[in-house]
């Protein structure tokens, strides 16, 4: 039997665009793993964390991770994409929001770091693998989600960070290699 807990927004996740409600219910058993099916929008792992409630902490494994997060995006991008060449942006905000926390969580994740929403822009001036003005490019993007240069926009950041983390494993990898002891 699963149990629902209510749990506080933490002040490191207020965003009206994620959380417009000041609680959240999860289901707390869904958490004690991983899970690709999870809506990762809702940021659940993290909301746990912040409330102080066991549970995995995937960004401490979030380079593996990370790939299941951009395989996700393939799929809402071609949503998206159709929806805005029929003219139905008002269709997208539930997926660029699905979007938008997708990338969050694999951009934090990849660095180690549960999201943190409120002081993003922060944050990210310590991390390594980003996309060049990924910060501002982001703002624009949170300030005007269901707009299609919003999406054109994260859309590139997702190409642009794809081609971080490869390179960003690609060196983990040679670098597992060169500090393995010999035989």
């Amino acid at each position: 039997m699963t149990q629902s807990i209510s749990l506080k927004v933490p002040e490191e996740l207020v965003h009206h665009l994620f959380f417009p409600e000041k609680e959240t219910i999860l289901e707390k058993e869904e958490y004690a793993g991983w899970s690709e099916t999870i809506p990762f929008e809702a940021f659940p792992y993290e909301l746990l964390y912040y409330n102080n409630v066991e549970a995995y902490a995937p960004w401490t494994k979030g380079a593996m991770h990370v790939k299941e997060l951009l395989e996700r995006w393939k799929g809402i991008d071609s949503e998206c994409s159709l929806l805005f060449s029929e003219r139905k942006a008002g269709q997208t905000l539930g997926l660029m929001k699905q979007g938008i926390g997708l990338f969050l969580t694999a951009v934090f994740w990849m660095h180690g770091q549960p999201v943190a929403l409120n002081d993003f822009r922060f944050q990210i001036q310590s991390f390594n693998n980003i996309p060049v003005n990924m910060d501002e490019r982001l703002s624009f993007i949170l300030a005007r989600p269901a707009f299609f240069h919003s999406y054109r926009q994260l859309s590139e950041l997702f190409r642009e960070f794809e081609k971080q983390y490869v390179k960003f494993m690609i060196k983990n990898k040679n670098s597992q290699k060169t500090s393995k002891p010999k035989a």
